[in-house]
């Protein structure tokens, strides 16, 4: 634990705008140390910040009360299932744990811009998903279990074949609140509509409300609200992961149009040819990727003015499926209303 200045203001700030000077910083040894700490904190109600990599624009990681930093010790990687699975602690960055992964011709599905720096925690804490692993490889689709400690100390594995019953008898309160909430919501028919229109899309903010919908047991509904939460619930000690194969065989396309409208139309027949990514430019962002020497001519030629691009990418397994893919898609992009023919290479 310190209470130096130096370690204070160092900790005052993540990649966000905010400023908040903790009152203590702990480096956390391991996971018992983290619940020994808890559970002081809560019995003298003192608030409690979780910091790992400090990536996030929205001040998560940053308090005027304790912090606990999580990336010093909480590093381990193992690769599970020759790949296919994967048990990590939340000081692991993304491109650590993707390097142990890579061998095996494996991934995680989450792939956030930041996964030089961004860590494993983090990584739940935000739900972060990324250009590729839209909704279907996103943290909530790929955590296969976690190791949770709770705000009073108690520590649960959701791997365990009895954790729901663990849950029900270390926190039988807040086993009874996800009883209670998973009711209520499943006899408002109106409410279960909406949650489904709000996460049938893209949607990282905030709680994962879906769970109560997607899962009936109590620790499984808790495991998947926590991640989106942003620490709130419990800390995330190690998750294990079902990974995703990686697609070595990539083409790329910078799909320009005269408009955003017209840009925005040609999307639904985009996201049907089998895109893995398609990325939005609009007419500033294409003013400036112009002054970049190595700017594609589709760009270079053009005057911008109302124009918006879309940026398109094709991932496969082999070169073969990839061609088909190609193929498959050109006759469509001749179809779009793409300022001149755009070519996928």
């Amino acid at each position: 634990m310190s209470t130096r200045a130096i370690d204070r203001y160092a900790y005052a700030h993540d990649a966000s705008h905010y400023l908040l000077i903790p009152n203590e910083v702990i480096k956390a040894e391991d996971t018992d140390h983290v619940e020994r700490k808890l559970r002081e904190a809560f019995a003298s109600g003192v608030p409690i910040t979780f910091r790992s990599g400090g990536t996030s624009l929205s001040g998560q990681a940053v308090t005027d009360s304790l912090m606990i930093d999580t990336r010093a010790h909480f590093k381990k990687i193992e690769v599970l299932d020759n790949g296919a699975r994967v048990r990590v602690q939340p000081g692991a960055t993304v491109r650590e744990v993707n390097t142990r992964l890579a061998r095996f011709g494996y991934k995680l599905g989450p792939d956030p811009a930041s996964e030089a720096a961004c860590t494993i925690g983090g990584v739940i804490a935000n739900n972060s998903s990324g250009m590729v692993c839209g909704t279907e490889f996103n943290t909530y689709k790929t955590l296969e279990s976690v190791v949770l400690v709770f705000a009073n100390g108690a520590r649960i594995n959701t791997a365990d074949k009895d954790a729901d019953n663990q849950l029900k008898s270390k926190l039988p309160e807040l086993y009874e609140m996800m009883v209670r909430l998973r009711d209520r919501i499943h006899s408002q028919p109106h409410v279960v509509e909406e949650i489904k229109r709000q996460f049938s899309i893209k949607n990282t903010m905030g709680y994962g409300v879906n769970a109560f919908l997607d899962f009936t047991s109590p620790i499984d509904i808790i495991t998947h609200l926590i991640i989106g939460s942003e620490g709130t619930l419990a800390f995330v000690a190690e998750a294990t992961f079902r990974t995703v194969p990686i697609k070595p065989h990539v083409a790329t396309s910078l799909l320009v149009f005269d408009s955003l409208q017209q840009a925005t139309f040609s999307l639904s027949q985009l996201v049907e040819s089998g895109l893995a990514a398609i990325e939005l430019l609009d007419s500033t962002s294409l003013k400036v990727a112009q002054l970049d020497p190595k700017a594609p001519s589709e760009l270079q030629d053009i005057q911008v003015k109302s124009h918006s691009a879309l940026l398109v990418e094709f991932q496969e397994l082999n070169q073969e499926t990839l061609k088909a893919r190609i193929d498959g898609a050109q006759e469509l992009l001749r179809k779009t209303y793409c300022v001149k023919p755009s070519t996928i290479s």
